[in-house]
Order: structure tokens, then sequence, then C-alpha cells
């Protein structure tokens, strides 16, 4: 056996060192760009996912987020939650929000016709506190960030506004821009006039959607206090102290609340990624397909114009398996360079310059990403293709008569 493989090492070695060399490096960059595509599509699924995770975990629910007992509308004793919370080493920051949902009333020509309204939820936040936690501010695309102070302003999400850009929802305020006044009627019936300061897009669809505050203002229309809150957005230094820190406040004062981290609150992110996953084993299955056929076109032309050859290999009893194999190692040296060369200008290159020049999706920027998972899986396929694929035509003609070889 091992003789066998040595000397079928030595024909293949010798059939790629004698081969034309213009042809050799077409059938390895074929073989690099279909491996390359089939990264390519795989890492692009990978950077949409974990662009969506981040813009949710950055812009919406942080790494924790609190919020209220099963039956009741806000968190009580909001300043002892958050004192409690700041103790934690691992804990960034903490902002309370107070949320409440209105229609917002845009009259553009200001006589009471063809007013565009959008209902979506109102924040009251404090304005310094909550730019710690979720940085609205470093994604002002018109206007400021609110103030302190800033009674009856307010700023809106882009998708909210209209005329900054797409948007996943069929309507919108018809182009709010940074100074117009719009107004906002509660579910308690009361409806308050909003000067708008800025415009903020971050590429999350909920944070987008909907219209900031400060908190005393939304305290006065809805008769809430400083110790009221919605919810409590939690940012921990690293995402992966979100399990600890639930279980630490579980065992204490915060039992009663509801602590969800970020991996609960992305569940239906984590859908999309199961069928992101199933498109590509889809398309990896097409690509070694591919790959499959590379070889044994190169192959099988390797062997047809080396009939005569292999009649005479096997006229002076040279074993046939040993024949087969030196085709095998031929086909698997082009696919396994192919995979080398394609990865190397996945990593070096594509990666490089995505992440120089990151996609702009509307979830979010995109950068590819390799998983090792994803690479594991298409090497093997990868490799299993190149070996079918130099078997068949090697066994298909190796297998017939010498004087039929030799004719």
């Amino acid at each position: 056996m091992f003789r066998n493989l040595k000397l079928a090492f030595f024909l293949a070695v010798r059939a790629i060192v004698r081969s034309d060399k213009s042809s050799l490096f077409l059938t390895i960059f074929i073989m690099a760009v279909v491996f390359l595509n089939l990264l390519f599509i795989d890492s692009i699924f990978a950077g949409i996912s974990k662009a969506m995770d981040e813009e949710k975990i950055n812009y919406q629910f942080g790494e924790v987020i609190i919020e209220p007992k099963s039956g009741e509308q806000y968190i009580k004793n909001v300043g002892r939650v958050v004192d409690f919370i700041r103790d934690y080493h691992y804990v960034r920051s903490v902002a309370p929000r107070l949320i409440v949902l209105a229609t917002l009333k845009n009259d553009k020509n200001k006589d009471g016709r063809d007013v565009a309204t959008f209902t979506t939820g109102v924040v009251g936040i404090n304005p310094e506190k909550d730019n710690d936690a979720i940085n609205i501010e470093a994604n002002m695309i018109a206007g400021r960030y609110l103030r302190k102070g800033d009674f009856g302003k307010a700023i809106l999400g882009a998708d909210v506004a209209g005329g900054y850009g797409s948007s996943v929802f069929p309507d919108d305020l018809e182009g709010v821009r940074v100074g117009d006044k719009i107004k906002a009627k509660f579910a308690n019936g009361l409806e308050k006039e909003y000067r708008i300061v800025g415009i903020f897009k971050t590429k999350n669809f909920d944070t987008d959607s909907k219209m900031f505050v400060i908190r005393r203002d939304l305290d006065r229309v809805l008769g809430t206090s400083r110790e009221e809150a919605s919810e409590i957005v939690v940012r921990l230094n690293d995402k992966n102290f979100s399990k600890q820190a639930i279980k630490d406040w579980r065992k204490l004062s915060l039992a009663g609340l509801s602590l969800v981290d970020w991996e609960e609150k992305l569940a239906f992110g984590r859908k999309i990624n199961k069928s992101f996953d199933m498109v590509g084993n889809i398309l990896r299955m097409i690509g070694s397909l591919v790959a499959g056929l590379v070889i044994f076109i190169v192959i099988f032309v390797e062997v047809v114009n080396r009939r005569k050859q292999i009649g005479i290999l096997k006229a002076i009893g040279l074993p046939e398996v040993t024949l087969v194999y030196s085709y095998i190692i031929q086909g698997l040296f082009f696919t396994l360079t192919g995979i080398l060369l394609g990865y190397l200008l996945m990593s070096g290159g594509v990666i490089g310059f995505f992440k120089k020049y990151p996609i702009d999706f509307p979830m979010g920027w995109v950068v590819p990403v390799v998983k090792n998972r994803s690479l594991r899986l298409s090497v093997e396929l990868f490799l299993l293709a190149g070996f079918i694929g130099s078997l068949f035509p090697a066994w298909r003609e190796v297998r017939k008569r010498i004087l039929d070889l030799m004719r």
C-alpha cells in the first residue's frame, strides 16, 4: 500500500511539473475563485448577522435590559435599582427610560389638510446618562442631540422623519427637518407640540422609528415621577458578563423584576441566522459541485491525453490502483492549492478592503466575517469534491484494456 502511494506521488509530481504552466495556473486560479466566492457569500451572511446583533445591543437593548414585574406598567424605586446595579465591576453604564405610545402629526402646510401621522414610542431620557449607554449623539445626521433643559424639544429617528434614505416603514412624517414643529398625541388624550432639534440614524429599525424627549418633559405629560421607568438599559464591559449579571441580580433585590440579556432579546435574529445558514449550506453544496466538475474536466482531459502512457505503464506491470492514486493526488493538489489561495485572497485582501470600506446595509455597516465552522465545512466539501472529481475519470480510463488504451 505504502509503495503504491509513494510511486503514485512520484508520478503525480512528475505530471504536475511537466504540465503546461498556463493550464496549471488557470486551474488553480479557477479553484481559488470558486472557493473565494463561496467564502465571500457565507461571510456576508455572517457579517449581516453580526451587524444586526451589534445594532440591537448598541442602540436598543444593551447587554441586559430590566423591565417591570409582570402585570405592572413601570419599574418602581428606580434610584435604588440603579445604585444597586452600579456597584458591580462589570457594569459600564445604566440608563432608565420612560416610554409611551403616541401619534405624531406633521402638518407641513399648516392648514390642517394632508397631515402626515406616525404612531410610535416616545422615549423620555436623561440625555447624559442615556448617551453613555446608547450613544445616539454620535449618530446625529442633522441638528444636535438633546440637552438637559430642552422642554418642548425633541429629536427624531430618520425612519419617522422621512426623507433620509431607505426605511422599512411604508409611512413616515413626510420630510420633517430640524426646526420644524410637530404634535404628539399621547394615549392619555393630551396633545403637545415639539420643535425638532435633531435627526438621528443608528441603522436600528426600532430606535430609528422613535422620538426622544427629555425625561422631565414626559413626566409632566404622564404624571409620572423620576422613580418610575418603563425599562432600564444596562451596558456591561463585556457582553459575556450578561449571564453572570442576571444570576447575581436575581439572587438579591432584583428578583421580582424581568431581567433579560441580549441573547434572549435577539431570539428573532437567531431565526434569521438559521435561514442564512441554510442558504449558505445550499450555496456551499453548489460551489463544491462546481469545484468537483472543474477537477473532473481537468483530470479527464489529462487522462485522455495520456492514454498511451497509461497503457505502457500497465504493460510493464504498474498496478491500476497506483495510476488512479496518482490522478487523485493531482486532483487534490489543485483543490488544496485553490483552497489556500482563495483563503489568502479572502483574509488578506477582501476582508481587509471591507474593514476599510464596510458595506452600507439598511441594518448596519457590514464587514464579511469568516466563521471557523463555515470555513471547516467548505474545506471538507471542497476536498471531497476534488477527490470524487479526480477518482471517476481516472478509474474509468485506467480500467480499460491495454490494447484499447494504445489505440
